[in-house]
């Protein structure tokens, strides 16, 4: 269809219509492809100012135009807006400010918005005049015009001031000076208009222009304080704050309550962004002075706020006020050092800061802010306690998760936190005195005692010097949650609970903490006093407890696994997903933190109410908690170790129902379902064989290695598991995809599945017997997937810190132990057919010597050593022969034959291998008796898996064992399967504890010196030095 006006406009009418159709599909379909047209915008324009047409003709037009501003005014994008058809659409943005629909101006604002972040400065640098041109021109009695030409502008600085890269700002704020006079004087009419008169357009309008003005202050200006504008504008802003104030007390429009808040939040928004130049205005003490003082007298009213969303605009003035209260007291504190911006005015920061300090800020006011926060703001409200006797999950819930800048009371004690942190020397024993006196009152009620008792929870930082917390909980805190009366209780009961987190990681003995154990058990008791809330609070505080450093296991043991119990009764009395998932999360951390203590009875009994959650969680509200379910089940698998096996008939099941992706869970559950089937391989008893359900299993790792590569680290912890447990799966038509996959990511990989991939395929060569390797099928696998050619190219590469290169040639040098004669044979298999191997084995050697020299850890050095001594054997060199120096190698190894290209590299680096051996046998003292075995070779290195390594005692600095270490006590836990099954193979099959390292140097260099013709001319190439020393070590 040919692109004009008349077709666009059939074309906007089929699109809008109310009903959908085929037409309109067409329509729209229509409109996409016109997109890419020159002059489609122009036109999309002319029809939005057509006001002959309809209403929804337009809408469509201009919201169609701004989605095209978006994705085509750049000249980068492809079909991008020529710059002719921008010029025009430009002329005409302007020409409809008369319009009376107030949505269709947004959008045209929103447009205009869109066009100024894309050509201001550079292609459009006059927008700003011509809006101020605009404004001068424009009678007051136009009310339309005037309220359509602020929206637009507040549009304009509000994109503008997001720029942060660019001119734009600045050119902003050079331009702001040339329309703030108008927006004063059109603020200034219509302020004074409807105060008198209460009309709400004239009360919109000038509404809409403070907000402009509060965009043009704080993004528009450097330093605001300087402009003698703005600080006349600062000044009648209060005059006018505090009249509209008094107006309020007659008039609640909801108009005017919105314009109070746009006073405030000019106030705020300056503070943030700049408050040095918030203080140095004239009237800054006295907006300061206004806003305490509505603090106060607005307290009651704040306090009886029933939570009505439309009915909090107290609320939220005062969290307003808090928060730029907050704000001026830490810059006050820090003395403005956290003014990045203005580091080069360092006399007005300075000015700022005494002003705030010195004469506002002063110790009797500090003062006075405490106690107005105590007395008012940190109290329960009535709507709390309605909410908590109605809806205790919930309003628990919100208290967990509340963020401190949304609600009066969390603002509140944030502050006060603030206040006790940064005037300490002021407040400590100001705050005691008041807490004495308080808690020595009798006839105060128990909404006032749970404040006093805030306040002491709040202040722990500041006043811990001078109380002693263990004193007080067995004198009064234990005392009190242990009441069963008045019903009213509960409130202490929950706010013990509240100070016992804050405290714990501050000051708390041993015997307090036990102390503390016994109350949390009381508070979980099944008892009338002890409502959800109570409970849920109790929990929280023992996930504090749990979580600190402090916490000692076997400390707790006594409480476990009544504590546990309580916790599955508490789960059956909720509701709320919230709640469920927030206890589930708690026990999970229980069982995980004191793994092994928890008895097995008790472990199975939390899995016995594992399938009727899991059956009542099919809700999509719900579907979270079998995230939750699953962690429980992968911590309590984790903590049967040897008896996992004891609840496989509930855990295998889910392995599928998670991690294949044809499940309709599959995208929910599979991070969670890798995690369990990982735990549920590594914990297999050690004398039980794999079941026949995990086999069947291992073909969805297939699909997770394809499909879940942000957790590639994960699934390729469970192919390592299967490595350890049945390694002949790898040897199948699936361990061949496994190979390919897995050769594929390599050149990409981060290095923590590096190390994976590399201890996976160095546990599967270690089990192939020696006189199999050349006809076993894994290595056949690996070559024909690409894994092996891509192990030899990474190994081989140029890096500066070749960690992960170290680790991924350690199964190429256990395939070299085994047989270094196939492994050349290889080698060839990988190589370029023209090529001859003798230069692939060449750089490969080069590249293992250059890494030998790198490492410090001796067990890793040892392989090392093994491997290039294994080379030298009758099969690969058979005869010395020397390199000509003066000839490339690669020319020298491509006109030889392969035999003599493998003897001439071998013979090369004969020398290097002999004086790293020796360094090697100088550094380490192996044991004869143990076949060459050492302590050494059983520490960790830096190249091994955290979850894989030898099982060794826990020694002290003096070598000995040290079982009563605390620390050692709390952390170590029994072997997992897995662990002891890794254990066997590397003691029965790696080369480095059963191989006496002199002994095999000694064989080697008699069996060379039988096999290899001119013996004498390759031991001359040696260094004397090297030699002498390795005789020297040998005949020890």
């Amino acid at each position: 269809m040919e692109l004009n006006k008349d077709n666009l406009v059939a074309v906007l009418t089929t699109a809008s219509g109310s009903e959908r159709s085929s037409n309109q599909q067409n329509a729209e379909a229509q409109l996409k492809n016109w997109e890419s047209i020159r002059g489609y915008h122009f036109l999309l324009q002319a029809c939005y100012c057509d006001l002959n047409l309809s209403l929804q003709i337009r809408w469509l037009a201009i919201i169609c135009l701004k989605n095209g501003v978006d994705k085509y005014w750049r000249s980068t994008r492809i079909n991008s807006i020529s710059k002719d058809e921008k010029f025009e659409i430009r002329k005409n943005l302007f020409s409809q400010l008369d319009e009376s629909n107030n949505q269709l101006t947004i959008q045209n604002a929103h447009t205009i918005a869109r066009i100024c972040r894309f050509d201001f400065p550079q292609e459009w640098n006059t927008v700003f005049e011509e809006i101020a041109n605009i404004l001068e021109s424009a009678s007051s009695n136009n009310i339309i015009r005037i309220h359509n030409t602020l929206i637009i502008l507040n549009q304009i600085l509000k994109v503008l001031a997001t720029v942060r890269i660019g001119r734009a700002r600045v050119a902003m704020q050079s331009k702001v000076p040339i329309i703030l006079p108008h927006l004063a004087k059109y603020h200034h009419i219509f302020f004074q208009l409807w105060t008198s008169s209460f009309d709400t357009t004239t009360m919109e309008v000038s509404y809409i222009c403070l907000k402009t003005i509060r965009r043009s202050i704080v993004d528009g200006y450097e330093y605001p304080q300087r402009d003698q504008l703005v600080t006349e504008i600062f000044t009648s802003s209060l005059e006018n704050f505090q009249k509209l104030l008094i107006l309020h007390e007659n008039n609640q429009l909801e108009l005017l309550e919105r314009y109070l808040k746009c006073y405030i939040k000019l106030y705020s928004n300056l503070v943030n962004d700049n408050p040095t130049s918030f203080i140095l205005m004239p009237n800054s003490k006295d907006i300061l002075i206004t806003l305490l003082s509505l603090l106060e007298s607005k307290a009651s009213e704040i306090y009886n706020n029933n939570n009505n969303e439309d009915n909090d605009f107290w609320e939220q003035m005062g969290i307003r006020s808090i928060t730029i209260l907050k704000k001026l007291t830490t810059f006050a504190y820090k003395k403005g050092a956290m003014l990045l911006k203005q580091r080069n005015d360092k006399l007005e920061v300075e000015k700022a800061t005494k002003i705030i300090s010195e004469e506002f800020f002063t110790p009797s006011l500090i003062e006075n802010i405490v106690n107005l926060i105590i007395t008012w703001y940190l109290k329960l409200k009535p709507s709390d306690l309605e909410s908590w006797s109605l809806e205790p999950e919930e309003w628990v819930n919100e208290e967990l998760q509340l963020s401190w800048e949304y609600q009066i009371r969390p603002c509140a004690e944030n502050y006060f936190q603030d206040l006790v942190s940064l005037f300490k020397p002021l407040l400590s024993n100001f705050i005691l005195n008041k807490i004495e006196v308080a808690l020595s009152d009798s006839n105060i009620d128990i909404l006032t005692t749970d404040s006093i008792l805030s306040v002491f929870q709040l202040s722990s930082n500041a006043i811990h010097d001078s109380c002693s917390f263990d004193q007080l909980f067995q004198n009064y805190f234990k005392p009190q949650a242990m009441k069963m009366e008045p019903i009213q209780n509960k409130i202490i009961k929950r706010r013990i609970c509240l100070i016992i987190s804050e405290w714990i990681s501050i000051e708390c003995s041993k015997e307090t903490r036990l102390s503390i154990y016994e109350l949390i058990l009381s508070l979980l008791e099944n008892k009338e006093i002890n409502d959800k809330v109570v409970k849920l609070t109790a929990l929280q505080t023992l996930q504090h407890l749990i979580d600190d450093w402090e916490f000692r296991k076997y400390d707790f043991l006594p409480y476990l696994n009544i504590t546990i119990k309580s916790i599955m009764n508490l789960l059956n009395e909720l509701e709320l997903t919230e709640s469920k998932l927030f206890v589930l999360k708690i026990l999970s951390i229980l069982i995980e933190r004191t793994n092994p203590l928890i008895s097995q009875e008790i472990l199975i009994d939390i899995i016995s109410v594992i399938p009727n959650m899991w059956e009542s969680s099919n809700n999509s509200n719900e579907m979270i908690i079998k995230n939750m379910l699953m962690r429980v089940l992968r911590d309590v698998c984790n903590s049967l170790n040897n008896n996992s096996d004891k609840i496989h008939h509930i855990v295998l099941p889910l392995i599928p129902i998670c991690c294949d992706d044809q499940s309709s869970y599959n995208s929910l559950l599979c991070e969670d379902g890798f995690e369990l089937w990982s735990v549920v391989l590594k914990q297999l008893p050690i004398n039980m064989e794999i079941p026949s359900i995990l086999k069947n299993h291992f073909q969805l790792i297939i699909k997770g290695l394809l499909n879940w590569t942000e957790v590639l680290n994960m699934v390729l912890q469970l192919v390592r598991s299967y490595c350890i447990l049945d390694y002949k799966i790898f040897e199948t038509e699936m361990g061949l995809q496994v190979f390919k996959i897995i050769g594929g990511y390599l050149q990409t990989m981060r290095d923590d599945c590096i190390y994976l991939t590399s201890s996976m395929i160095e546990i599967l060569i270690l089990q192939i017997d020696d006189d199999k390797i050349s006809s076993n099928l894994i290595i056949s696998n690996l070559i024909e997937s690409g894994l092996f050619n891509e192990l030899i190219n990474f190994i081989t590469r140029e890096s500066q810190s070749p960690n992960c290169e170290i680790k991924l040639s350690l199964p190429i040098l256990r395939l070299i132990l085994k047989d270094s004669t196939f492994f050349i044979k290889l080698l060839k298999i990988i190589c370029d057919k023209d090529s001859n191997v003798s230069i692939s084995l060449n750089i490969l050697i080069e590249s293992l010597i250059r890494m030998l020299k790198l490492i410090t850890d001796s067990k890793i050095r040892k392989i090392y050593i093994l491997a290039l001594i294994s080379f030298y054997n009758e099969l690969n060199l058979n005869k010395y022969i020397k390199m000509n120096d003066g000839v490339d190698l690669e020319y020298q190894l491509n006109n030889v034959t392969e035999q003599d290209g493998i003897c001439i590299v071998l013979s090369k680096h004969f020398n290097n291998v002999l004086f790293l051996t020796t360094h090697l046998l100088e550094e380490v003292q192996e044991d004869p008796l143990k076949n060459g075995d050492c302590a050494t070779y059983h520490k960790p290195t830096s190249y091994d898996d955290d979850e894989l390594k030898l099982i060794e005692d826990n020694e002290n600095d003096d070598g000995e064992v040290d079982e009563d270490n605390e620390y050692v006590k709390e952390f170590k836990l029994d072997p997992s399967g897995e662990q002891l099954r890794f254990n066997l193979l590397i003691m029965n099959k790696d080369p480095v504890h059963f191989i006496y390292l002199k002994d095999y140097i000694k064989f080697k260099l008699q069996n060379l010196s039988q096999y290899v013709s001119d013996y004498e001319l390759l031991i001359s190439d040696v260094n004397r030095d090297t030699l002498d020393q390795l005789e020297s070590i040998i005949s020890k």
